[in-house]
């Protein structure tokens, strides 16, 4: 991975993966009938292993933990969920992917997520893990009669969706006039990075998890990925999720290419801003995070002379939290999550659950949970 230093604000971050559980690893391989050349560090296995597959065994169910697996893991979230749900959805035999190469590539994605409060490797995998639901549970792979080609693109679309990340944000980039904003003339700077550095660890063959397909399989996989991931800018977001209501509004089966990667793009959108469609403790500990991050950019801004970007100044934090989640809930997170439903009536329930976290939010007693349990959230 490239050790780009993205801003002189954002911390160094040098990738090195952390040892993952071999324990655990051994007994997904085992599930799976895995040969792998892989090797497995002979260390005392304190059956921290079986936390892990505890949380793994949670896989299809809406309140996943990736807080829970990231900690069981030793912090490899992103790592144990991707690699099982590769497997548990026999991809990894249909592209004739080694299972050596799809190990070195999972470990060095995840140690390309920063260590940032909220756009870490924890999110990566609760991401996942909500794309893998939407698309089976939500009934996402019925609907659009989804063939291998596109579920493989929204696994690892949402696995390396905010892959080398900074922890700031696009307008931070463009208002500074960084290196990434340049490159990418200020259009979905993040998202035209987080994109073009896998493609470019994979020409590595340690990493190409692409090898066994055809060029055609390739390609098709490649434009999918490239579209759900460039479709997470919220610069746009209007403009998608208008291209798909307009595309809900017409009675004509969805069945073409362009239909298909325009859902599968809401499908990412939505796992991406599924936290506040989660049960109350997950929601209030991603809450945390968002705003911790928030406020590492406010405090850059101010050190700057900028004006402070909305809800990321920490000396308004007992007034613009509520205000700011609130405004995010009603104007993006339940729209959005309404009219995914509209194609996927399976997920009518998510909205529901937003209500409630947005009704939490505006209860008398939790300005008081607020103030005096904020203190040292992070993501990791």
């Amino acid at each position: 991975i490239q050790n780009l230093l993205h801003l002189p604000q954002a911390k160094e971050h040098v990738p090195s993966p952390v040892p993952c559980n071999p324990h655990a690893l051994h007994r997904i391989r085992t599930k799976y009938r895995v040969k792998s050349t892989a090797p497995l560090p002979d260390v005392h296995d304190d059956m921290q292993h079986e936390m892990v597959l505890q949380k793994l065994a949670k896989i299809d169910t809406w309140d996943y933990d990736a807080f829970g697996i990231a900690k069981a893991s030793n912090g490899c979230p992103l790592f144990f969920t991707c690699y099982e749900l590769l497997y548990r959805c026999k991809l990894v035999s249909h592209y004739k992917i080694d299972d050596t190469i799809l190990y070195n590539f999972l470990r060095t994605v995840e140690a390309g997520y920063h260590p940032n409060h909220y756009h870490n490797n924890t999110h990566a995998a609760d991401v996942l893990q909500i794309m893998h639901y939407i698309v089976h549970k939500g009934g996402m792979k019925d609907v659009l009669s989804m063939q291998p080609n596109e579920i493989f693109a929204s696994l690892i679309s949402a696995a390396i969706h905010d892959f080398d990340h900074p922890g700031f944000n696009n307008n931070f980039h463009i208002k500074t006039q960084a290196y990434l904003a340049t490159l990418y003339n200020d259009r979905s700077v993040l998202e035209n990075h987080h994109v073009s550095q896998v493609y470019e660890l994979v020409k590595n063959p340690k990493y190409n998890i692409f090898a066994g397909m055809t060029w055609e399989q390739y390609k098709d996989i490649r434009d999918s990925i490239t579209e759900m991931v460039l479709a997470t800018d919220m610069g746009i977001h209007a403009k998608i999720t208008q291209q798909f209501k307009n595309r809900l509004s017409e009675v004509r089966a969805w069945q073409s290419k362009e239909d298909m990667r325009l859902a599968l793009s809401i499908a990412l959108k939505m796992a991406d801003i599924s936290n506040c469609c989660r049960s109350t403790s997950i929601y209030q500990k991603w809450a945390r995070c968002i705003v911790e991050e928030f406020y590492v950019q406010g405090d850059a801004e101010a050190r700057l002379g900028y004006p402070i970007s909305p809800f990321m100044d920490r000396n308004k934090d007992d007034t613009d939290f509520v205000k700011g989640q609130i405004s995010f809930m009603n104007y993006i997170v339940v729209p959005l999550f309404n009219a995914g439903a509209e194609l996927l009536p399976n997920m009518a329930f998510a909205a529901d659950m937003c209500h409630r976290n947005r009704e939490m939010l505006d209860s008398p007693n939790f300005a008081h949970y607020w103030k005096n349990g904020k203190d040292g959230a992070t993501g990791t």
